[in-house]
């Protein structure tokens, strides 16, 4: 069983609720976009839970019309009432199965057989005998006693044999008697296997169907999650972990797949099964089902006080998991850190007192379930000694049959069996409705700016360019101002290089120019558009980032070059020349097709930055942006990649963020940012001349080195 973590609640205490109505919403949106599937699926649920109430019911019949086929003659002449289907022998005489005399009372009978309305004996009925002249002559010794009589004419009589009587019959001669209840009982017998073998039949499709059904929709709701999550603001990744994320697609979106199969559908059949078992008990015997009936209370007492008690444990469990996720996905991300400093044991000790508390909330929650699941296997058992005993006191009233008590004892076993079920439908229904809550507060999340149908030319134009910052403000968080007014302006093709102290907002600029954020004051423009009238997959098609902290994918390193876009070699050589990225490449086993570990991690700094000038450049953007991209490197490697950024920047607007000041000696214009102002602008020989921030960074560096 999977837990989750809370959104914005680190206790766990979030919903707890059993369903949820949006949550059901969400699922229902999907499923019902299969609806043939769903509703042939609900029609073998009938089919099998129809097959599964009729198995009880035939056995009544095996039992009561060809086993125990005992009664009493009804004589109407006597008797002015009615009676269910009577059988009739001749004239207004009438057999009446065991099973129908329950309509009477105990007084009643009495009555009935002091007026000679109904017989004192219990006979045994015989329809069709197939027996030799021997059992023809034994059976005529009895004519004109009360212990033998016979009813109509010809080859099928009918024979009525007091229960005193049949014990003088030999084994053969009884079977020769009872041919025909023998034959209909392999016919009933034929008939329950054909029933179970529709149901297996059923069962199967029906399993297949719900498949087939609950991953179709899962499907879709993966493929909507993910386009709603590539839709969305940067912001909101700063702000949530990535595992988190992963996460909702794929395990709570699992989890709400396995309420659907596990829990929905074998819920409703669970739910039909016992309305049709209760619903044939009543209609067969009032009495009996009454004796079942009164174990219901403790039912519904039983299941309440166990969804409280789970609930609570359930909730306990969610906290101490999300502490434990949590301590393990920083003990793994910083494990260089913690061996440098050698605190694995005390990591160890924190770990194994988070461990134990998962491991006591998960035993509180088994005691729950020790209690729940035998106290409903115990009244189980309770309703069926309490059936056999009203029953067996009820065959010697000749109030209940034996194929009715035997058809209750089933009944019962089955009644109770999703009773039993409901603690692990219970688990699964929370997990799930912790789940969608977070899938559907997910969708509730405000998309970015959608693209427009009509932008498709504008989309595949080039930019010449033009840059123009006017008076740009901007907070990540209200009242905390990062930008301040900052307005200049980058020449189609030229190069602006920006420098400054950590924190001064560099990078923030970068993140406005490519729409991962909008500014609260001021515009941006490009190629005099507002970049608020340009869909953002124009404003990214045209430019290209190279960032301090590289980004490599678990691909081969042409693809992590490409892209996935389309491959030339001859281009792909030509790049990977320039870039100084060839030689790397060559030295590596397989070339341009070894496989790139994750994120990088056998490659040295320089030649992850130098991997991504050679994409940079292979995707030829009309904007560059070089974020801090000679940070961390050697001598050498800088070397090299100041020959590439050399190639980079021609024929194309490039804005070169560094804290290296010899990287941006080139550039056309330097604008020095403090505290989210512009405070200097102008050349790098301009700049030192005026003696201010940008020289004192420029003396300090290389004074240092």
């Amino acid at each position: 069983m999977e837990y989750y973590e809370t959104d914005g609640d680190t206790n766990g205490q979030g919903s707890q609720k059993l369903y949820n109505r949006e949550v059901l919403k969400l699922l229902s949106r999907y499923v019902l976009s299969y609806k043939r599937h769903l509703l042939s699926a609900l029609l073998l649920v009938l089919l099998i839970t129809g097959s599964s109430v009729a198995v009880p019911w035939i056995l009544k019949l095996i039992i009561d019309r060809n086993i125990f086929k005992q009664g009493r003659v009804m004589d109407l002449s006597l008797y002015s009432g009615t009676f269910r289907k009577p059988l009739h022998l001749e004239g207004n005489r009438y057999f009446l199965f065991q099973s129908q005399l329950k309509q009477f009372s105990q007084k009643q009978k009495q009555k009935l057989v002091s007026g000679g309305a109904l017989s004192s004996t219990v006979y045994l009925l015989i329809e069709s005998p197939s027996f030799d002249p021997e059992i023809k002559a034994k059976l005529d010794s009895f004519d004109g006693h009360e212990e033998v009589l016979r009813f109509g004419e010809g080859e099928n009589p009918l024979y009525l044999i007091s229960t005193a009587v049949i014990g003088k019959f030999t084994v053969n001669e009884v079977f020769a008697l009872r041919m025909l209840d023998l034959r209909n009982i392999a016919r009933y017998t034929v008939l329950i296997a054909l029933i179970l073998l529709g149901q297996f039949a059923a069962s199967y499709i029906q399993i297949i169907l719900l498949m087939r059904l609950s991953q179709y929709a899962m499907r879709d709701l993966r493929k909507d999650l993910m386009d709603h999550l590539l839709h969305l603001d940067v912001s909101y990744y700063d702000r949530n972990p990535i595992g988190k994320l992963v996460n909702r697609i794929t395990n709570d979106i699992e989890t709400l797949n396995e309420l659907f199969s596990s829990v929905l559908i074998t819920l409703f059949q669970d739910l039909l099964m016992m309305f049709g078992i209760a619903a044939v008990m009543f209609f067969t015997d009032l009495y009996l089902a009454a004796v079942v009936a009164s174990t219901f209370p403790f039912i519904i007492l039983f299941t309440i006080m166990f969804r409280i008690k789970v609930r609570n444990a359930y909730r306990v469990i969610r906290t101490k998991i999300t502490q434990l996720n949590s301590f393990l996905n920083e003990t793994i991300t910083g494990i260089r850190i913690i061996q440098i400093f050698v605190r694995e044991i005390r990591n160890m000790m924190k770990f194994k007192a988070r461990n134990d508390a998962v491991y006591h909330a998960q035993r509180r929650q088994m005691y729950v379930y020790a209690v729940f699941r035998p106290l409903i296997s115990f009244l189980r058992w309770i309703s069926i000694a309490a059936v056999i005993y009203f029953g067996a006191r009820g065959i010697g009233l000749d109030r209940v049959s034996y194929g009715v008590l035997v058809m209750f004892i089933a009944y019962v076993e089955r009644f109770f069996a999703p009773v039993q079920d409901l603690s692990e439908k219970f688990d699964i229904m929370q997990s799930a409705t912790a789940a969608g809550e977070k899938i559907v507060s997910l969708f509730r999340l405000k998309r970015g700016v959608q693209q427009k149908e009509d932008f498709s030319a504008e989309r595949l134009r080039r930019f010449e360019g033009r840059i123009v910052f006017e008076d740009v403000w901007f907070a990540y968080e209200p009242g905390q101002w990062i930008l301040k007014g900052v307005s200049f302006t980058v020449e189609p093709k030229r190069t602006l290089a920006i420098v400054g102290e950590t924190g001064a907002g560099k990078s923030t600029i970068i993140n406005l120019l490519s729409g991962f954020y909008t500014p609260q004051r001021g515009r941006i423009m490009i190629d005099d558009i507002d970049i608020k009238e340009l869909p953002s997959e124009t404003v990214r098609s045209n430019a290209a980032a190279v960032m301090q902290d590289v980004f490599l994918f678990s691909r081969t390193v042409r693809e992590n070059i490409i892209l996935g876009g389309e491959y030339d070699a001859s281009r792909f050589k030509e790049i990977t020349r320039a870039t100084h990225t060839d030689g790397f490449i060559k030295s590596l086993h397989k070339g341009e097709q070894e496989m790139v570990m994750e994120r990088g991690s056998t490659f040295s700094q320089g030649q992850r930055q130098l991997l991504s000038f050679a994409r940079a450049l292979y995707f030829d953007p009309s904007v560059l942006v070089l974020d801090e991209a000679t940070s961390s490197i050697d001598t050498e490697t800088e070397r090299l990649i100041q020959d590439a950024i050399r190639h980079l920047v021609v024929g194309r607007t490039s804005i070169v963020i560094a804290h290296r000041l010899s990287t941006v000696k080139r550039a056309d214009s330097i604008i020095v940012i403090e505290r989210g102002r512009v405070v200097e602008k102008g050349t790098h020989d301009e700049l030192l001349r005026k003696g201010g921030i940008y020289h004192h960074l420029y003396m300090l560096q290389f004074t240092t080195f």
